[in-house]
């Protein structure tokens, strides 16, 4: 029997061994944090570590890290929470990207509904912002721009240091969804120029349910879950000691790894790319002409639908997503691929593969024979 292949590190990632080792070393004395006697300093003393390591990745002090649980709560207090605590009633403007992660189109959402004016600002084919659209969108009314460092269905990345310079300029924070970048590109605040940043550690080989919000300087935050005095008063509850100190190692090892992982996996995700097109006629490659993270793959390919492609490529070993979501057994085009006006015969074709630092050149040969064959299938 064939060995599976995983193609789907977007979506999640293997814990690492690193992540792994700190877990368990951390749950030994996983006692809370909050408490005075020696096992709760033993456990603060963990957490104060943790929170060192992921301060210095992202070139911020320790007091502007806030530990989450996940990508999608980072985004939403980030968002909701700055926006709640806008001193200035004038500024009651939050500009977003139509193809943000939902996190963030649905916390922006639910600001409409409490007196804030949402402007969705379009992007090109290739998934880029509309830079013109962006400059006449931002004024003295805005209070907040999110914009995502890298998409999470396509790869493609937005200039993220020349928007937050723009936003700076007219007076309003910045934030961006940086959760797919972590693992591949340096997200130091300083380096993008923004204000808030979020992460997420299974994105990166750490577990699932810890996030990060880290934030430039010093920003109010409402937050969104209350009781204890946690996290400097942005989230209540006792913290997830264990699942920190694996995040903070699983991110020292990105970030060690983060070169070398680039020029690899670029080169392999290349390859791959070039013998699919080869091979499948009338394949697109969604974002090909934008700058893109080296791990992702997403194809458009006409004559199929995602979801049976998938499920083709289950039975054949190949783990790997689509750029659509079932919800209720209806098959909806992603909101992402829709914003990029691909044509709706292409649209509910799409197909993504994702790749880790430690994906093989043989494996990705595999896979896109596989795909190959299985498109013919299902067509």
């Amino acid at each position: 029997m064939r060995e599976r292949i995983y193609l789907d590190h977007a979506a999640t990632t293997p814990i690492s061994a690193a992540a792994r080792d700190a877990y368990l070393h951390a749950i030994e004395s996983d006692f809370n944090p909050s408490s005075l006697h020696a096992e709760g300093r033993a456990a603060h003393a963990l957490l104060d570590d943790a929170r060192d390591r992921v301060a210095r990745a992202l070139g911020v002090p320790r007091k502007n890290i806030r530990f989450t649980g996940g990508g999608s709560e980072s985004d939403s207090l980030a968002i909701l929470g700055a926006a709640r605590s806008a001193p200035d009633r004038a500024r009651r403007r939050i500009l977003v990207s139509a193809t943000e992660h939902h996190a963030v189109l649905h916390a922006a959402r639910a600001l409409a509904g409490e007196g804030f004016e949402i402007v969705v600002l379009p992007v090109d084919g290739e998934g880029r912002l509309d830079a013109d659209a962006y400059r006449r969108e931002l004024d003295e009314r805005t209070f907040l721009v999110s914009i995502h460092l890298a998409n999470n269905e396509t790869g493609v990345l937005q200039p993220i240091p020349a928007l937050a310079a723009l936003a700076g300029a007219a007076g309003a924070l910045f934030h961006t969804d940086a959760v797919q970048a972590a693992r591949w590109l340096d997200c130091s605040l300083d380096a993008l120029g923004v204000d808030l940043l979020s992460i997420s550690g299974h994105k990166f080989g750490a577990p699932k349910g810890v996030g990060v919000l880290a934030m430039r300087g010093a920003i109010a935050l409402e937050p969104l879950i209350y009781g204890g005095g946690q996290e400097y008063g942005a989230r209540a509850g006792t913290e997830n000691v264990p699942g920190i100190a694996a995040f903070a190692a699983a991110l020292d090892l990105a970030v060690e790894q983060r070169a070398e992982a680039v020029r690899r996996i670029t080169a392999i995700r290349e390859s791959f790319e070039e013998r699919a097109r080869r091979a499948i006629p009338g394949l697109h490659i969604n974002g090909a002409a934008a700058p893109r993270l080296p791990n992702i793959s997403s194809f458009a390919i006409p004559g199929i639908e995602s979801e049976a492609l998938l499920m083709r490529l289950d039975i054949d070993g190949i783990a790997a997503s689509a750029g659509s979501a079932c919800t209720s057994g209806v098959f909806e085009p992603s909101h992402v691929i829709a914003a990029m006006g691909l044509e709706a015969a292409l649209q509910r074709g799409v197909v993504r593969f994702s790749f880790s630092p430690d994906t093989e050149a043989r494996a990705l040969a595999t896979a896109g024979e596989i795909l190959a064959h299985a498109v013919d299938r299902v067509r």
